[in-house]
């Protein structure tokens, strides 16, 4: 075989691997989004309501409570406000097809509170210090910057 003939050769197989790993790529790539998207937040799971004088927090593929639409991470979303000695209960529920931590500064700091897909979690506390607390989710995920930025703001 002639020099060029097997430089031509390996330039094709060069191509074809290339084209297949793109194709592969973009195959992995088409599922993962098939999937990511699959649960859209429409879908609440049973007893995801919100308590009566409580909040609701939905962790969907949007942040919590579609953070990403109220300008996430920039912005801080949701807040809620109660008052210093107030019992405050916080329902959370995963729409999402990946876990997401649930956590409070001053009020969450030696648990970790997991929601899976599908499951609700109730927690409740006395907010007994005034000031503002980070509300944020501790399990790495894709879209895990925009679950850092929540408030709760206990005031006198």
């Amino acid at each position: 075989m002639s020099e060029d003939k097997s430089m031509n050769l390996s330039r094709r197989t060069t191509a074809v691997i290339l084209l297949g790993g793109v194709a592969v790529a973009a195959i992995i790539g088409a599922t993962y989004v098939a999937d990511f998207g699959r649960n859209n937040g429409t879908a609440l799971p049973p007893g995801c309501v919100r308590p009566a004088g409580g909040f609701l927090v939905v962790a969907s593929n949007m942040g919590y409570n579609d953070s990403i639409s109220h300008g996430a991470p920039s912005k801080s979303w949701p807040i809620i406000t109660v008052h210093q000695g107030q019992n405050v209960t916080i329902v959370v529920c995963n729409t999402d097809v990946q876990a997401h931590g649930f956590q409070i500064t001053h009020y969450f700091v030696n648990s970790q509170e997991t929601v899976v897909p599908g499951q609700v979690l109730k927690v409740s506390f006395i907010a007994d210090k005034t000031g503002s607390y980070l509300i944020y989710c501790d399990i790495f995920c894709s879209i895990h910057i925009y679950m850092q930025n929540g408030l709760l703001n206990v005031t006198p």
